[in-house]
């Protein structure tokens, strides 16, 4: 396992360097492209020239360079943003796998009941509706029109009541439709593996239902809900991008937009600042990549049979 882990951090830094490499010459040939007469091939070598000496600032000074928007320096740019736009993820993640997991079960163990029909009904709805759209609904009738919740992001003064009720339109509104799909697939895992002859046989030892599915179904049902995991965290990170421009969020999707387009007073122009593009990109990439070898950590802890399978067919294979 830890040299498992060792091989995927060093394939995740690879990984994160060829993106890095290829999103800097590529923009920066862009914008060579769009401003100058030049042959691309020749603004290719020029943006590859100028990633050198950035690439080599990064590793003797860990400096990212300044935006050519602000000026300011890039890494103390980003980084806060960052940090604000992954809270939001962070916090709807956590609360997203345990909940649809939970709900799942519930509804698995009560097929065709109340409870089921609650949970599926729920399930249905929330995971047809995207973020985006129902951030709107929720800021509108919620904030402004019933007065619930703040309406738009609480200022960094506010106090830490007014902050905390501030997370609760926007985490609400990337968390439902994952809840959704979670339940709607472990519901799914759980009501199959019901029908197993293990499970059956499990039963005839004396064991309740609900012992026999946490004993011997929950393991199985998760080999088939935690690979849909990560999958459905990086659509929910794209969708952030939308709620945090509805709710006021300063994170780093506005960020982005800004460091792309530069508005005018009669028409918006593209110039996109690379350095901040580049940071963002390979950040949002790397956070992908981390929480993808976290969910394959944990599917190894839950079921230590996917990797004897592995070792297995390698073997065969030799």
């Amino acid at each position: 396992m830890f040299i498992y882990v060792i091989k995927r951090i060093l394939s995740i830094v690879v990984a994160m360097l060829i993106v890095m490499t290829a999103l800097y010459v590529l923009l920066a040939a862009a914008m060579y492209e769009f401003w100058t007469t030049q042959p691309f091939d020749q603004n290719i070598n020029i943006a590859w020239d100028s990633y050198k000496e950035y690439f080599y600032n990064i590793i003797h000074y860990f400096d990212f360079g300044k935006s050519n928007i602000t000026h300011q320096d890039v890494w103390p740019l980003v980084w806060p943003k960052f940090k604000l736009s992954m809270m939001y993820n962070g916090i709807a993640l956590i609360l997203f796998v345990p909940i649809g997991i939970y709900l799942g079960i519930k509804a698995a163990l009560h097929k065709n009941k109340t409870i089921d029909v609650i949970v599926s009904s729920f399930a249905m709805i929330f995971n047809s509706i995207p973020a985006f759209l129902l951030i709107f609904f929720l800021v509108v009738f919620v904030g402004y029109g019933l007065n619930i919740f703040p309406p738009i992001a609480p200022a960094y003064s506010a106090p830490l009541g007014k902050q905390l009720l501030g997370l609760v339109i926007p985490v609400f509104a990337l968390v439902v439709g994952p809840i959704g799909k979670i339940a709607q697939l472990t519901r799914g895992e759980i009501v199959e593996m019901m029908s197993s002859d293990h499970f059956l046989l499990a039963k005839t030892k004396g064991l309740t239902t609900k012992q026999a599915i946490y004993r011997h179904g929950f393991r199985e049902a998760m080999t088939s809900v935690i690979p849909e995991i990560i999958p459905t965290f990086m659509l929910m990170i794209g969708f952030s991008f939308v709620v945090e421009t509805t709710y006021n969020i300063f994170g780093v999707s506005k960020l982005l937009l800004d460091s792309l387009i530069v508005p005018g007073e009669y028409y918006s122009e593209l110039h996109i600042d690379v350095n901040v593009v580049v940071v963002i990109g390979v950040l949002l990439y790397g956070t992908i990549l981390i929480a993808s070898l976290i969910s394959d950590i944990v599917l190894t802890l839950v079921d230590p049979r996917i990797h004897m399978i592995k070792k297995k067919d390698k073997s065969s294979i030799e």
